[in-house]
């Protein structure tokens, strides 16, 4: 068996708006040249140097739907998704704290959650030895109904959940590294004795 690669092109053009970092371009503040400093071109890079160097051929190249509306209601209460997709339909906006997406910002972050879903299904299933989705927008700071620090879905709560739902998984060990803090997914699962998180991030994040 071989690892399994999940990515999706349109999860690329998942795009915050007009922002400096996260500050609303206005008055005085300049648009970085960059965009957001969670912005798609490093993912990209990623994806391209897979391709370029050939490591692609050793890899289950892969992509997946989006995560259903049922899947997304196992984690985030039906007024979230709804405020999500209504400011998503009308141009895009920011729900939480440094959370902003623009116009179709629900379906990719839909899809983003369906990418994490389908990785973790195709391990569970023996389809693949591993697997990695490269997906955005990223999910761990985002509560059941609080998008946070460019975070709009919890993508690999989503993931748990369909898993768990399908009866692949009953006991799960998150273990998170990343620069800040996995807080949303933390604060997801804290009173579920069947799934741990594991936050392993820099002091003060």
């Amino acid at each position: 068996m071989t690892t399994a690669f999940f990515s999706d092109e349109r999860c690329f053009w998942h795009g915050g708006g007009n922002y400096a970092f996260t500050l609303p371009v206005a008055g005085l503040v300049q648009p970085l040249a960059v965009g957001l400093p969670e912005n798609p071109e490093t993912k990209r890079r990623l994806r391209n140097l897979i391709e370029v160097t050939g490591l692609s051929r050793h890899l289950q190249m892969r992509g997946a739907e989006p995560a259903a509306r049922a899947d997304l209601l196992r984690v985030h209460p039906e007024r979230y998704l709804s405020a999500f997709q209504a400011a998503s339909d009308a141009g895009g906006g920011e729900l939480g704290l440094r959370a902003p997406f623009g116009a179709g910002g629900y379906e990719i972050a839909a899809l983003s959650a369906g990418l994490a879903t389908a990785a973790l299904r195709s391990v569970l299933k023996g389809e693949a030895r591993n697997a990695y989705a490269l997906s955005r927008p990223p999910g761990h700071h985002c509560t059941a109904d609080f998008p946070n620090g460019f975070c709009l879905l919890n993508n690999i709560a989503v993931a748990i959940r369909a898993a768990q739902a399908e009866g692949l998984v009953r006991r799960v060990a998150v273990i998170d590294w990343d620069v800040h803090h996995g807080n949303g997914t933390e604060a997801i699962f804290y009173d579920d004795p069947g799934v741990l998180t594991i936050s392993l991030h820099q002091d003060r994040n």
